[in-house]
């Protein structure tokens, strides 16, 4: 099953650094990757993405690196709002959760940490423990990643990935909104204007093959917007468990 998602901001070099020595060991920094699943239509949704946002702004001692994505999922747009981040996309990858878990359902807002932990997203003490323990967890795959402007509604993902890869792992990628505010007109939420950060706005996630190549992911813009950054990340494609192995972001050139 294809997928995809991006998301934060990071430096951007011209070249992919070249990758030398061993495969990352037990000292590699662990990353958390936190993905919301929400809806402009949901009334319970703007707690949980208030949680997002803490957890995208908050500093942090521990080391790692922390990724947010907030998948807007399209099973709310036909109950008075239509979500204008939404997209079946991200309810597929949300189904592709479930499947995982062993859920015979979805809802709002669900909250996904490392590709294996879920909850309901508006818990921050949950969402903040679950955050310190993917960070405890050392990575054993690393990402690069060089990004270009090949079309006027297109992006070129140069990538490279080392380290301990199952022979099953999908790449995704992903293009992320840093910030927007939407005054909801219908729906749950009329009359509210919601904030919402780290927006999966285009997504491309396929099996990953071979250490080395890249991916063209379109975008509902032109590129002349600088407030996106593109994320990659890898992650086991297994019926029981999808772990996410390693993870890097970068700004778009």
């Amino acid at each position: 099953m294809a997928l995809a998602a991006i998301s934060a901001c990071a430096e951007s070099s011209s070249r992919i650094p070249e990758a030398h020595g061993d495969p990352p060991t037990s000292t590699a920094p662990g990353v958390a990757v936190v993905e919301l699943f929400t809806s402009e239509g949901c009334s319970s949704c703007p707690p949980a993405d208030a949680v997002l946002e803490r957890i995208a702004s908050e500093p942090r001692t521990e080391g790692g690196l922390v990724v947010p994505l907030a998948f807007h999922v399209d099973y709310w747009d036909g109950l008075g709002w239509p979500d204008p981040f939404s997209s079946p996309v991200c309810t597929e990858r949300q189904r592709r959760y479930a499947g995982t878990f062993g859920e015979s359902g979805v809802y709002t807002p669900q909250m996904v940490v490392g590709g294996v932990d879920r909850f309901v997203g508006s818990d921050p003490v949950r969402a903040e423990e679950s955050v310190r323990r993917a960070l405890a967890r050392p990575s054993v795959v690393t990402v690069a990643i060089r990004v270009d402007r090949s079309a006027p509604d297109a992006l070129t993902v140069h990538y490279d990935v080392r380290g301990r890869v199952p022979d099953r792992a999908l790449l995704l990628v992903a293009v992320v909104q840093r910030s927007a505010s939407v005054k909801v007109g219908a729906g749950e939420n009329a009359g509210r204007t919601l904030r919402h950060t780290s927006i999966v706005r285009a997504l491309s996630v396929a099996p990953l093959r071979g250490s080395s190549g890249e991916r063209v992911v379109r975008t509902p813009w032109g590129p002349q917007r600088d407030d996106n950054d593109v994320v990659a990340l890898v992650q086991r494609d297994d019926s029981d468990a999808m772990t996410i192995l390693g993870v890097t972001t970068a700004a778009i050139p």
